[in-house]
């Protein structure tokens, strides 16, 4: 599209030779909004009407409107419990660890 005009945020650089893309992977489903059980800096338990594969990688979006604050997490599936009712308490480790500060805004 020559001619285009940019309308990037922030400009973007080549790359080196040494660096690549190794993995993409498209979200393939929204489960919807499901129910938080507990938080810690590591992890979140979820309870989820899906049963969901243990490694499975996942958004979560944490939110608390009343502090302001949201926060979007990859998260890998740990293991999946069923409950009575149909209901799946999930365990899911971040991959990048919630700050203390963060873990606050969200339990306090």
């Amino acid at each position: 599209m020559s001619g285009s005009k940019d309308q990037r945020a922030a400009e973007r650089f080549p790359v080196n030779s040494a660096s690549s893309c190794d993995f993409v992977s498209p979200v393939l489903e929204d489960f919807g909004p499901v129910r938080i059980k507990n938080l810690s800096c590591e992890g979140v338990g979820l309870i989820c009407s899906h049963r969901l594969d243990v490694g499975l990688l996942l958004v979560v979006n944490l939110v608390n409107p009343a502090q302001k604050v949201s926060k979007t997490l990859l998260t890998r599936v740990i293991h999946c419990t069923g409950l009575i009712g149909g209901n799946f308490l999930i365990g899911g480790s971040f991959l990048t660890p919630l700050t203390y500060e963060e873990l606050r805004a969200f339990v306090l």
